[in-house]
């Protein structure tokens, strides 16, 4: 008896694709990917922000065909000078939003965080386990 062999198809997405792009643009990139059964690994982080928006993109496109989405993020750790420029530019996004919102001006791209991103179909993603350093990804097609 032939076994029938399934496959998983792995998109290696770079920080720089996701970052020329706006914030409502890069989830549906990311959207499209997932939804087209691809599991999408890139090289940057998503704000907290950004991830919750696209926790509730996703949550608007599920349906019988799509059960929705797995994501697993690991950030860089910043130390010292690195830390500092970070925290200060988290906090220059969200007084430049405040501005922009009282002068009618939309928000500007943010800039993503340094580190590593899987985001996979829940149909396909069957368990991720985390560690403080890494984790571990059971796929099945």
């Amino acid at each position: 008896m032939k076994k029938r062999v399934r496959k998983l198809k792995m998109d290696f997405v770079s920080s720089t694709t996701l970052d020329e792009k706006t914030e409502k643009k890069r989830i549906k990139f990311i959207l499209d990917k997932v939804k087209d059964g691809s599991i999408l690994v890139t090289d940057a982080v998503l704000n907290p922000k950004e991830e919750m928006s696209l926790i509730k993109e996703t949550m608007r496109k599920v349906d019988d065909g799509f059960p929705g989405i797995e994501i697993c993020s690991l950030k860089k750790q910043t130390r010292g000078f690195e830390f500092l420029v970070e925290n200060l530019s988290d906090r220059r996004d969200k007084v430049r939003d405040f501005f922009g919102k009282l002068t009618g001006r939309k928000s500007s791209k943010k800039g993503l965080r340094t580190g590593i991103t899987l985001i996979g179909p829940a149909k396909v993603i069957k368990s991720i386990k985390k560690n403080p350093n890494s984790f571990s990804v059971l796929a099945e097609a």
